[in-house]
């Protein structure tokens, strides 16, 4: 059904009651509201620099929600007003059809607006039909928690049976269907509507994405705060680490093994076969116990608890409350509500893998897609799509795909055993390029190739890659394998395992072979004594097959497997890794060969993606808008050159200064110290003794001046560890303790709350605290260094990333050939984005500090490039560089700091 599309123009509010905005807004959050609703109205695509604390997630959202609830208000009278002018324009022309001489042509014409009328109709039923379901979808809701709560009354004790059912491993669930047309993974989920169904109405859903699930959360709790929560249906979409409530699937380690264990449990449960190796006392047959199913999958509590949450404006923690307290699964009920949601928050992974977001069930076509946080976008669609494969994992899954396909040989159809083969070769063919003894020989240096030469000299060019993948995904050969892997005897995989660790020679030749022979031999050998079992010696046997019988679960409860390393899925990199081949757009991509002399068996090969734009113009062309928003977006060339490059007359670019006053911001360029030495913290003078004495030097003084919590920003731990070390030794130390308590950012992510919460206290109190961390580190994004947590932020140097970095050098020289033929920057294409990569962490480190209206800060650039670089200034932003000085020499920004915090002690007096 073609969307009946009005030709009227909407206005946007004059005011922030318009926007149901909870508060009177500032000027900016007016405009951005104002910019927002045009672009979206005229289908454009928008980006919007708004720093922290201005308000940009609740603009945002005030923005989009009354845009859409106006477009539907116009959609709607509009419609009604065509289906009317389009009935008096029939009756007209029949009227003068009555008295024409020419009513051949006359009757044409009614016919044409008698089916332009009968379309709109149509259209309007489907409305029509679409506002009714989703008043009963409300009214079953209601109706579902109101008999919820009658049951628990009567029973506050009500508990599933199954949770406490004993799981017994079923064989056959590692075998493969001889039909391997199986729905695929993510095809259960509960309420999916039809993909191609033409006569459904399908309004415009708003998909809101951020960087974590926490940032989504807050964003809820601000849409929940206004008018626009009244009759919104929104719904928070998160993985299985996120909202799955079953403890059996919960404890596993990984989200891959989450997945699997789901829907293992979701195919199989309830399922029981007789084990004929199974016999009781009287030899007669054991009665087999079931295989256990997810005790939260019940298509009717799931669907009751879509339509009871998918009204209510639910957060992640929401989902799980409700899902644990109906004892329905809040992940499969979270994707049943997709289609009928007006407004999806979702993760980046969702949205920018293509995918991930085909299996979940997400439709982009005339969609407004808003991503916050956007200043790493590229980036991070670049991170999504890129795969690492290590040699020690191709030698496991070629040996578990081996001992798989042994134990089940008699069983398998001819087709799924073409397949399994090829896969085993593939594994093959790809661990002998990681080899010494591979196709190029003996050479031993790191290489970037591209994806068609990777398939050549692997020898696999002439495979059928799709039908392979295909086969894995409907088979579930990954979780299959893995779960044969995990149950079968432990000290018999280790033997194959065991000569990946050695010498590479040794485990691409007679190492790895003998051990998959012990392995066979051992497999067969096993066969036997259950042959043997079946004649009555259950008891010479029995202690030899024990292990066979062991579930995961089992496993990991089991003390004594627990002292051994897990059994990792060497499969599921296998497969992740041929995806992104068969993704390859044609030259846009490469492969690292990269080797490691101390530990061959860390040899890899990463798929390395070096045009994320042309990923992301694939969804840009999907939806009717495109929103990119975040507190730091300059530079935004980048985006405009390698996404936007093709339909550049839709972009509206949109920088917003900060909220704060003028003088609540001191930024300040310093090139020298307080000696008159020159910062120029570039890779010669990384080890400048000299220098380094002048930075001590300069926190010193800077300590002596500014109240309460400093943050430092560091290049590299190295040049960190280098400066703490200088520190230590020369006293400096000591001497900074008297005036500020010093923390350092920790390398172990598990420290870094706990660092936090002693400095916020040490930063609060009356002597104040100077924290040390690095840029791109764990403190330099997302984290709010406000009020005394951070009354000056320093920034030592320009973090230029390593330019002799193989991905860095292909990928820049990539942007030179692919924008210099595209008529942009030319041969400077990778020089831009070289720096802006330096210059968007730097502002994000910049962004830590102050973080709302009433906050004030100041920010200083160690280097004497800020001072003399004017593209590295132009990049800054607006809100810093309009407002910068530069002082060539320490003591003159000493002075201005001394009277910027004296005055705004005053003030707070």
């Amino acid at each position: 059904m073609v969307p009946f599309k009005p030709e009227k123009q909407l206005l946007p509010p004059g005011d922030g009651s318009g926007f149901a905005f909870p508060f009177v807004p500032y000027d900016i959050q007016l405009d951005f509201m104002q910019t927002l609703y045009k672009v979206l109205h005229a289908g454009g695509i928008g980006i919007f620099e708004s720093p922290t604390g201005t308000g940009k997630s609740l603009s945002l959202t005030c923005g989009t929600l009354t845009w859409f609830k106006d477009y539907s208000r116009l959609i709607e009278e509009e419609l009604q007003d065509t289906i009317q002018r389009l009935r008096t324009e029939i009756s007209n022309l029949e009227k003068e059809n009555e008295i024409a001489n020419d009513w051949i042509a006359g009757q044409y014409n009614a016919m044409g607006q008698r089916k332009q009328s009968d379309e709109l109709n149509l259209f309007k039923q489907s409305i029509k039909d679409h506002q009714k379901r989703l008043l009963q979808m409300k009214d079953q809701g209601v109706l579902h928690k109101i008999r919820w709560e009658k049951l628990r009354a009567k029973d506050d004790t009500l508990k599933e049976e199954l949770l406490h059912q004993d799981v017994t491993i079923d064989e056959d669930e590692f075998l493969i269907p001889e039909e391997s047309d199986d729905e695929s993974d993510e095809d259960h989920a509960v309420g999916r509507q039809p993909e191609d169904d033409e006569e459904r109405y399908r309004p415009v859903q708003v998909i809101f994405c951020s960087r974590t699930h926490s940032q989504l959360s807050q964003v809820v709790n601000e849409v929940k705060e206004t008018q626009h929560v009244k009759d919104l249906r929104l719904m928070s979409l998160a993985s299985r680490q996120n909202l799955c409530i079953n403890s059996e699937v919960r404890k596993l380690k990984t989200s891959t093994l989450m997945n699997e264990r789901c829907l293992e449990l979701l195919k199989k449960g309830g399922k029981s076969k007789p084990n004929p190796d199974d016999n009781d006392e009287r030899g007669g047959k054991k009665r087999r116990k079931l295989t256990q199913s997810c005790p939260y999958y019940n298509q009717r509590a799931i669907e009751g608890l879509k339509n009871s949450i998918l009204f209510e404006v639910p957060d992640i923690e929401d989902l799980v409350k409700e899902g644990k307290r109906e004892n329905a699964c809040p992940y499969y009920a979270s994707r049943a509500a997709i289609p009928d949601a007006q407004m999806l928050m979702v993760p980046y992974q969702l949205i920018l893998h293509r995918r991930t977001r085909q299996q979940s069930g997400i439709d982009l076509r005339n969609s407004i897609l808003i991503i916050d946080e956007a200043h790493n976008l590229l980036d991070t669609i670049a991170a999504i799509h890129s795969q690492e494969l290590r040699l020690e994992q191709l030698q496991q899954a070629k040996m578990h795909l081996s001992a798989y396909k042994a134990k089940y040989f008699s069983r398998f159809s001819t087709k799924n055993l073409l397949r399994i083969n090829q896969l085993i070769f593939i594994a093959t063919r790809l661990g002998k390029v990681l080899s010494s003894d591979g196709p190029t020989g003996n050479v031993r240096s790191s290489r970037m190739i591209e994806t068609q030469e990777l398939l050549l000299e692997a020898d696999i060019f002439n495979l059928n890659l799709s039908d392979i993948l295909s086969f894995c995904e409907q088979s579930r050969i990954a979780q299959k394998v893995h779960g044969f892997a995990q149950s079968s005897p432990r000290e018999l995989l280790e033997q194959d395992v065991a000569p990946v660790r050695g010498k590479v020679g040794t485990t691409s030749k007679g190492g790895s072979t003998s051990a998959l022979k012990t392995l066979l031999k051992n497999l067969e050998d096993d066969n036997k004594s259950k042959a043997q079992m079946k004649k009555g010696g259950r008891s010479a046997a029995k202690q030899q097959t024990k292990s066979d019988v062991v579930t995961v679960g089992d496993q990991e409860n089991d003390p004594q497997v627990q002292t051994k390393s897990p059994i990792t899925n060497a499969i599921r990199p296998l497969i992740n890794f041929l995806e992104c081949l068969m993704e390859d757009g044609g030259g846009d991509s490469r492969v690292l060969i990269a080797f490691n002399e101390k530990d061959p068996s860390q040899a890899a090969m990463k798929y390395l993606l070096l045009n994320p734009g042309a990923r992301f113009e694939e969804i840009v062309q999907s939806c009717r808008s495109v929103v990119l928003a975040g507190g730091t977006m300059q530079p935004t060339e980048e985006l405009t050159e390698q996404v936007f490059r093709h339909c550049r007359e839709r972009v509206t670019i949109k920088i917003y200064p900060h909220v704060v006053p003028k003088d609540a911001v001191l930024p300040i360029a310093i090139g020298r110290g307080p000696t008159g030495k020159e910062f120029l913290f570039n890779f010669a003078n990384k080890q400048n003794m000299e220098m380094l004495d002048e930075l001590q030097s300069t926190l010193l003084n800077v300590c002596q001046v500014v109240p309460n919590g400093v943050v430092v920003f560091f290049s590299s731990y190295d040049f960190l560890d280098l400066f703490y070390r200088k520190l230590e030794q020369s006293g400096n130390r000591a001497r900074l303790e008297e005036r500020k308590k010093v923390f350092r950012e920790p390398k172990i992510s598990g420290q870094v709350e706990r660092i936090l919460l002693d400095y916020g206290r040490a930063a609060r109190s009356a002597t104040g605290a100077i924290l040390f961390s690095v840029v791109g580190g764990k403190l330099s994004e997302g984290l709010n260094f406000s009020d005394e947590l951070g009354r000056c932020v320093v920034v030592v140097g320009l973090p230029y990333p390593n330019r002799t970095s193989p991905e860095l050098m292909e990928r820049m020289r990539y942007l030179d050939r692919s924008l210099a033929t595209s008529g942009g920057v030319g041969s400077s294409a990778g020089n831009e984005y070289y720096e802006n990569l330096c210059m968007k962490a730097v502002n994000q480190c910049i962004g830590r500090a102050v973080r709302h209206i009433r906050d004030y800060a100041a920010v200083i650039l160690l280097d004497t490039r800020y001072c003399t670089g004017e593209r590295i200034r132009r990049k800054l932003p607006v809100w810093i560089s309009e407002r910068m000085d530069c002082a060539e020499r320490y003591g003159q920004a000493h002075g201005k700091l001394v009277k910027f915090f004296r005055q705004h002690s005053a003030k707070r007096e």
